[in-house]
């Protein structure tokens, strides 16, 4: 197939893995691209471009990444698309072992420089990572939705400084460091003037949002701020929970909060909390939970765990199960320990064997689905918000209630058709797993 003149290498598309916050960063690279002349198509729609944003976070996301690349390499070599641009997590932290494995691709970039990568991309000229600038976007960043038209994301804060042992995000994305207020409630009021209806904040450490500037926690503050805008949904994902203050608990009750709590604690059994590097513990957790219901009645809580941790016995694997059900948790996300070089937890000693890791796994979600098929059932003949995504069949339109943050706490499935136009009364009629099933009020 002929090289395209390089002037007319002006359509992209994007293919964007991992979190929340990688699709932020997807949606303002595209934003940046269209400011500089280049149209976004689908990846089926013979793109002059492909952009892969990738995630390097653990071991079965680096595997997904490197299927990608992969593959996009396979379909440039085939003439399918005329250049390849990868970028993010897996090559802003291998990218020198990867060079040589991904010659072929026309751009490695990491996650910093991005207004650099938007000229490379849209000159369709040679360039080199120069990772001299910390990337965190604002609201004078251009960026394009790439999500459906009632729903988005605002990233409120970069990087990490909790030096949790099993974690490399400080070593990819550097130093915390958080927006300004102003700046995130200019890009809130942009988006429900395009008809956001639920607004979901994330970032590494919402908890942290404004800390590094001095003082306690600014969240209550911005909280309290985007709250004035009358979203219907006002979600904030990723608190940590040893890091939860009265006052932050006192934003939630600002109007338009979700009464959702997104809280990682990863672990309960002290030894294995120390070895983590992580606060918290089984009493203090619990007492966390006990206030959030007492003030929240009807929250609902988060929370994912990491089983198989180095040294972890079979008494703080029980300790952990005791806690999952006595907290009665709605969602939990149940991940296996992944060894990750560069990180302190890679150099442990008492690794547990992979045999025991995915039996306690299994012993773990077996729990979380107790407390799943408990929840849904109590949510079984109420009427409820519901914010329609798609049609699911000719008849049945997929969404989400206030319950479910999107892509981690399943759907809803509702008898009738609905547009994206705004949020319609359900009535719960049952559930299947993490389905919901309703019908219109």
């Amino acid at each position: 197939m002929p090289a395209k003149n390089k002037s007319a290498c002006r359509r992209v598309s994007f293919v964007s893995l991992g979190c929340f916050k990688n699709t932020v960063d997807s949606e303002v690279l595209a934003g940046m691209l269209k400011e500089r002349g280049m149209e976004l198509v689908s990846e089926y729609e013979d793109p002059d471009w492909l952009v892969v944003n990738t995630c390097g976070f653990i071991r079965d996301a680096k595997e997904e990444s490197i299927g990608e690349i992969l593959a996009a390499l396979e379909r440039k070599e085939k003439g399918e698309i005329g250049h390849l641009a990868v970028f993010g997590c897996l090559i802003q932290r291998y990218r020198r072992d990867l060079a040589e494995a991904f010659a072929a691709a026309d751009v490695l970039w990491g996650v910093n420089d991005m207004p650099a990568l938007a000229d490379a991309i849209a000159s369709a000229r040679p360039a080199v990572y120069p990772d001299r600038e910390l990337f965190l976007y604002d609201d004078r960043h251009p960026r394009l939705c790439f999500t459906t038209a009632n729903s988005s994301f605002i990233k409120i804060s970069e990087g990490c400084n909790m030096g949790c042992s099993f974690c490399a995000i400080p070593a990819i994305r550097g130093p915390f460091r958080s927006r300004a207020i102003p700046s995130i409630v200019r890009e809130a009021e942009a988006l429900k003037r395009r008809g956001v209806e639920e607004l979901n904040l994330v970032s590494q450490n919402s908890t942290w949002f404004g800390r590094e500037r001095g003082g306690p926690s600014q969240l209550p503050e911005l909280l309290k701020e985007l709250s004035a805008l009358n979203f219907r949904w006002l979600r904030v994902l990723y608190l940590m929970p040893e890091e939860v203050t009265p006052e932050i608990l006192d934003g939630f009750s600002q109007p338009s909060l979700l009464p959702y709590f997104d809280l990682p604690f990863q672990h309960v059994a002290p030894r294995v909390l120390k070895r983590m590097n992580r606060g918290g513990g089984y009493a203090k957790d619990l007492r966390l939970v006990g206030e959030i219901r007492r003030r929240f009645p009807g929250a609902v809580l988060r929370s994912s765990f990491i089983v198989g941790f180095p040294g972890e016995s079979e008494d703080d694997f029980r300790r952990l199960l005791d806690f999952a059900a006595e907290t009665a948790l709605e969602r939990i996300g149940v991940f296996a320990f992944s060894p990750e070089e560069g990180t302190p937890g890679f150099e442990l000693t008492g690794r547990v064997a992979p045999g025991v890791i995915e039996r306690r796994k299994e012993r773990l979600l077996d729990v979380s689905d107790r407390n799943l098929r408990r929840f849904n059932s109590s949510l079984q003949g109420r009427t409820l918000d519901f914010l329609p995504l798609a049609p699911w069949t000719h008849d049945t339109t997929i969404g989400r209630v206030w319950a479910q943050a999107p892509e981690v706490d399943g759907h809803c499935r509702v008898k009738g058709k609905f547009s994206e136009a705004g949020m319609v009364p359900v009535r719960i009629s049952g559930c299947e797993h993490e389905m919901l099933l309703g019908e219109k009020s």
